[in-house]
C-alpha cells in the first residue's frame, strides 16, 4: 500500500514534467516557425533590405569608429535609393 502511493505520486509528477516539457517544445517550434516566417515576409521587401542595409552600417560604423560619419556619407546615396 505504502509502496503504491510512493510510486504513483512520483509517476504523477514525473507525468507533469513530462507535459510540461512537451508544452514548451511545442511552443518553442511555433515560435521559430512563425519568426521563419516573418524573416522571409520582410526580407522580400523593400523595408526589410533598407533596414537590413541600416543596420548593417551602423554596426560596422560602431566597430570601425575611427572611420566616424563618412562610412554613412559613403552610403547615403545607397539608403535613398532603398527608401
Amino acid at each position: 500500500m505504502l509502496v503504491d502511493y510512493l510510486i504513483k505520486t512520483h509517476n504523477d509528477e514525473v507525468t507533469k514534467l513530462s507535459e510540461n516539457s512537451a508544452m514548451r517544445s511545442e511552443l518553442k517550434r511555433q515560435h521559430y516557425t512563425a519568426l521563419k516566417y516573418r524573416i522571409k515576409r520582410l526580407a522580400a521587401t523593400k523595408q526589410g533590405v533598407s533596414g537590413a542595409f541600416l543596420a548593417g552600417v551602423i554596426v560596422q560604423n560602431q566597430s570601425n569608429s575611427s572611420h566616424g560619419p563618412h562610412l554613412f556619407k559613403k552610403y547615403g546615396w545607397l539608403v535613398k535609393l532603398l527608401t
